[in-house]
């Protein structure tokens, strides 16, 4: 009969540390951090802190760097900006905008809020410019574009702004009615497809408080007729 046998290998005996009866129990001493480590640490500690803070820093810097220069005026008060000088005439609230084509129909179009007319004078400074997309800012913050649902040609964004002569005409915001109290308005030359840092920008306020505005979304006309510039 054959007999096999595995090998297995052998476990190195554990060392033992015997102690005398009544001798104290021997134990490892817990090694203290050196005072260059704990200098490290904390010098590592102050590091991250510093940087978290410059990055901070950094962050604001290339915010302000990008904001647009912007000169900011009252209601029917001339504002100029380094190329273009233009004025809030009038404002005005319809709940329909009315546009009449070229062969005398006309087309109708129905707030889903309120249409906000800003009648607006400008000229530019020292060469011909054009309005890039007005825009209405709200005492909350919002930024609202001029109404694609009015045709550009019939707005001041249309015409050439030629240097001393003022060219007048309107720009139209859709937004809810309680958008407007202290609202302002964002007017800009156009830049065109070029990517303008610290562009110049022109900020007016429209002269409407809680009382101003409320009236005048009460007052709004059931329509209001832009008519053509030709």
């Amino acid at each position: 009969m054959n007999v096999s046998f595995q090998h297995r290998p052998e476990t190195p005996p554990r060392s033992e540390t015997h102690s005398l009866p009544g001798a104290p129990t021997p134990h490892r001493a817990t090694a203290r951090p050196s005072r260059w480590r704990t200098a490290g640490a904390v010098l590592a500690g102050i590091t991250l802190a510093a940087s978290a803070v410059g990055l901070q820093a950094f962050g604001s810097e290339a915010a302000d760097h990008d904001a647009p220069l912007t000169s900011t005026g009252a209601f029917n008060e001339e504002v100029t900006g380094s190329r273009i000088s233009a004025r809030v005439k009038a404002v005005y609230a319809a709940k329909a905008i009315a546009t009449r084509k070229a062969s005398g129909e006309q087309e109708r179009v129905t707030a889903k809020g309120i249409f906000v007319i800003v009648e607006v004078g400008a000229t530019a400074t020292w060469e011909p410019q054009r309005f890039g997309p007005p825009r209405l800012l709200t005492a909350g913050g919002r930024r609202y574009v001029a109404s694609d649902r009015v045709d550009q040609t019939l707005t001041v964004t249309h015409p050439y702004l030629q240097p001393g002569w003022w060219t007048e005409g309107v720009t139209v915001f859709e937004i809810p009615p309680g958008e407007l109290p202290d609202s302002r308005i964002l007017l800009a030359p156009s830049s065109g497809f070029i990517v303008e840092p610290n562009g110049p920008q022109i900020e007016i306020d429209l002269g409407l408080d809680e009382t101003a505005a409320r009236q005048l979304t009460s007052t709004a006309k059931d329509v209001y007729e832009l008519a053509s510039r030709t």
